[in-house]
């Protein structure tokens, strides 16, 4: 088999993290890291494939809210319109207070419980509870001006930042924002006073790319690879997900000379952190009439972290597979995790596909600390590792060739 030259992995990593600001949906960035995605595959003689999907872009400026005797800066919801009025100040900490009304063309201060966790897209299908659904209908029925957040923390949904979006949703049509919740208790006090509130926000329409490459695209039977190539807005994502995209070059190089009898499908999915998941749409809707012949569904998101051990969880795997998984995670020093069900290979669980994810051991510090924030630097990432990753994978399409069983 190949050998893989980490260096070139390098260059890959710093080629999606350094050459745009980021690489989020719609963004010159996400469409150069697809370019370099379909000519790296394309080198290897796999066949690309190409769709263009519309999506929103978004671009934000500095956001305030001010009063008779001070002024907060704020900043922008994500795909928030635009806003810059006069009004008058009222706020909510429960979803029973604002069903109760009483805040139409107001400034609305969320606050307390009703903020301690980011509140899921309305078209967000993987999973929205009904909590978060009431308070957005909550919400859009009561008719505020505009909604001000104030946030802490929450890792789980919204990554290492401080304060995080309360709401970031292209299709929720009211202005919102989002401040610390420090700060949205000395705003708190202000209750009932006049208020100047601006929100520096524009979204429009425009397309994104979603790639698929394929290998021995004859074949009946496949294995698929997912890595999600797009980051948050203004951040660098070397974690999430340059180094999972990076694997897959990797494993292009590695397979380059592969006529195996499995079909061999690597997937750049394009909206992992993008609020309408809208390469991840796009691949279920295409795939959801031929999920048998998938015999594996891998994702890599997050791996590689220096310092750190690689990981490996899996899901619904027959003991043929497992059996091979694990022994190929004995040779190339992987440990067994936990397994974690926020990632793109909920797309395999959710139709009993046998999945496995790979992601660095901690994979809450990530998420806690560097994840969606302008921490997460190529220098976080040891493409040794990565590397590894891409060998396990490679290793992985061996071990289940039909004649080797």
């Amino acid at each position: 088999m190949p050998t893989i030259d980490t260096e070139t992995l390098r260059r890959h990593l710093l080629e999606l993290c350094c050459s745009f600001p980021d690489r989020h949906v719609g963004g010159l960035g996400n469409r150069a890291a697809n370019d370099l995605f379909a000519q790296v595959v394309g080198a290897q003689g796999f066949e690309v494939e190409t769709t263009e999907l519309p999506c929103m872009l978004w671009e934000h400026g500095p956001s305030r809210v001010e009063i008779p005797a001070a002024a907060f800066d704020i900043h922008a919801g994500p795909f928030s319109p635009p806003c810059a009025q006069k009004t008058t100040l009222a706020a909510a900490s429960t979803v029973e207070e604002i069903e109760r009304g009483g805040c139409e063309g107001q400034l609305l201060l969320l606050h307390g419980a009703l903020t301690s966790e980011q509140l899921m897209p309305k078209g967000f299908t993987f999973y929205n509870p009904q909590e978060h659904q009431r308070i957005i209908a909550a919400l859009e029925a009561a008719r505020p001006l505009a909604i001000l957040a104030a946030t802490g923390k929450n890792p789980e949904l919204a990554g290492g930042l401080y304060p995080f979006p309360l709401i970031e949703d292209g299709d929720f049509d009211l202005p919102t924002a989002f401040m610390r919740d420090v700060e949205g208790a000395r705003l708190l006090k202000q209750l009932g006073a006049e208020v100047t509130i601006s929100i520096d926000s524009r979204r429009e329409h425009a397309t994104t790319p979603q790639l698929v490459a394929t290998r021995n695209s004859d074949r009946p039977t496949r294995i698929v690879f997912f890595a999600h190539i797009d980051s948050k807005h203004g951040t660098p994502g070397a974690l999430d997900n340059a180094s999972g995209v990076v694997t897959l070059l990797g494993l292009a190089e590695l397979l380059r000379s592969y006529q195996g009898a499995l079909r061999i499908d690597l997937v750049p999915l394009n909206g992992e952190d993008y609020y309408a998941a809208t390469g991840q749409m796009f691949w279920l809707e295409q795939n959801r009439e031929r999920l048998d012949d998938i015999t594996l569904g891998c994702n890599v998101d997050g791996a590689g972290y220096r310092g750190q051990e690689t990981a490996v969880s899996l899901y619904g795997c027959p003991e043929p597979i497992r059996a091979v998984v694990t022994s190929v995670m004995e040779a190339r020093g992987l440990v067994e995790g936990p397994g974690w069900p926020q990632g793109d290979h909920s797309l395999f669980t959710i139709n009993q596909v046998p999945a496995l994810a790979v992601t660095s051991e901690n994979a809450f510090f990530i998420g806690s600390t560097v994840a969606h924030t302008p921490e997460d630097k190529p220098e976080l990432v040891d493409c040794g590792a990565v590397a590894t990753v891409a060998g396990f994978f490679a290793d992985v399409v061996e071990g289940l060739e039909p004649s080797s069983e």
